[in-house]
């Protein structure tokens, strides 16, 4: 007697299913497998690279890697199924890892570079929690509890401060950020369904901040006019190494592997303005900061911690149509020249040009996003692939 058909219909229609069938989640490819980056800091961390400017990546080697992977087979902006971003109390707290997961919808920070290359590396799903807060600083808001109270030129800064009438909870910052990363964590299988509670591990910590630490180079204490803004810089290590060891012991995870990314703004030209004129103490002040990120390091406990140069990364074009810009801004005013959307600078090629390549505040790296993928992508670069690992 001759076999039915039946059963070979029944499997056609099953593995015409499996073709059809939208990708499962990496967590569920894997047993439930996910490993989790935290992404903090203050608004370089947020991100305000802005989309528009992500073509400039094309323009250096690594960036054309990192295009590659921020595309589609469409040439579209691709969003992953297998990197998921989650920003506490931010307006898209969870979703899908791609451009606009910077402070504003138009806008990306360091986690696209980051998640991209995360996301190649790793099998298991990949999950980056952000907690980054603008115009935050190390030695009051995230100051850590087992750093000794603030004292010295931090005391009196703080002192000078509320005179001013702006009071501030010593240390909010570092609560804060502790109480939204234990959060998420608590809340895996929402975030990242499928995932299997026993197979999460924490991949690294991935800090970018600094502005507020080391602007404040020019403050006086108004007592005895005395310059108490070096003293802030100065502080910095052992202020941020206090945070990174409580972090790790709060979150109990003492061999949690951590990365320090260095301001970059105003890319190497700062070593040159410093070389030029010993009296620019803006310039002076920035390379003293960078100098106190790196002496981080040296600091007690701070083994799997390294530091990332980003300076390399900054546009030094963008600067220029920037200056550019800034200087035409007081011309128009003195003339009495409206603005319009196409005299932002003084042709409308340069105004195109400006605004291609980023356009927004010196602070925010002018807004390049290719200076904000490059530098989370080295951020990604200098955390171990596995516990116990070297980096790449």
């Amino acid at each position: 007697m001759p076999r039915s058909p039946l059963p070979t219909l029944k499997l056609c229609a099953l593995l015409l299913c499996l073709i059809l069938a939208p990708p499962l989640l990496s967590a569920e490819r894997e047993d439930g497998a996910v490993v989790v980056y935290i992404l903090a800091g203050q608004s370089n961390m947020e991100g305000h690279g802005q989309t528009r400017s992500l073509p400039v990546l094309a323009e250096s080697a690594d960036g054309r890697e990192l295009l590659a992977l921020l595309r589609d087979a469409n040439g579209e902006w691709r969003s992953r199924d297998d990197v998921t971003m989650h920003w506490p109390g931010h307006r898209k707290p969870t979703g899908p890892l791609g451009p606009g997961w910077g402070y504003g919808a138009e806008e990306v920070g360091p986690e696209l570079g980051f998640g991209a290359l995360m996301g190649e590396r790793h099998e298991e799903h990949v999950l980056l929690i952000k907690v980054a807060w603008g115009g935050k600083d190390v030695f009051c808001d995230f100051r850590a509890p087992s750093a000794a109270p603030p004292a010295g030129d931090e005391a009196a800064l703080l002192a000078k401060e509320r005179a001013n009438g702006n009071e501030r909870e010593v240390g909010a910052y570092y609560r804060r950020m502790l109480a939204d990363i234990r959060g998420s964590l608590a809340s895996i299988e929402t975030l990242v369904p499928g995932a299997a509670r026993d197979r999460v591990r924490l991949g690294g910590f991935a800090w970018f901040q600094g502005w507020n630490d080391y602007c404040r180079w020019h403050e006086r204490d108004p007592a005895d006019d005395r310059l108490i803004g070096d003293g802030i810089i100065e502080a910095y290590p052992g202020n941020l190494a206090a945070m990174i060891r409580d972090l790790r012991s709060d979150l109990q995870t003492p061999e949690l592997p951590v990365v320090i990314g260095e301001m970059g703004i105003g890319g190497v030209g700062i070593d040159a303005r410093a070389k030029r004129s010993p009296n620019d103490r803006e310039a002076h002040a920035i390379i003293a900061f960078r100098e106190a990120q790196r002496r981080t390091l040296e600091e007690r406990g701070m083994t799997r911690v390294s530091f990332v140069p980003t300076v390399a990364y900054w546009d030094d074009r963008l600067e220029e149509l920037r200056e550019i810009r800034d200087r035409w801004e007081q011309e128009k005013r003195k003339e009495g020249i409206p603005s319009t959307a196409e005299n932002e600078l003084p042709t409308a090629e340069q105004s195109e040009e400006y605004r291609a390549r980023g356009g927004h505040w010196y602070c925010h790296y002018n807004g390049s996003a290719a200076n904000y993928v490059r530098v989370g992508a080295a951020l990604a670069r200098s955390l171990p692939s596995e516990p116990g690992a070297p980096a790449d």
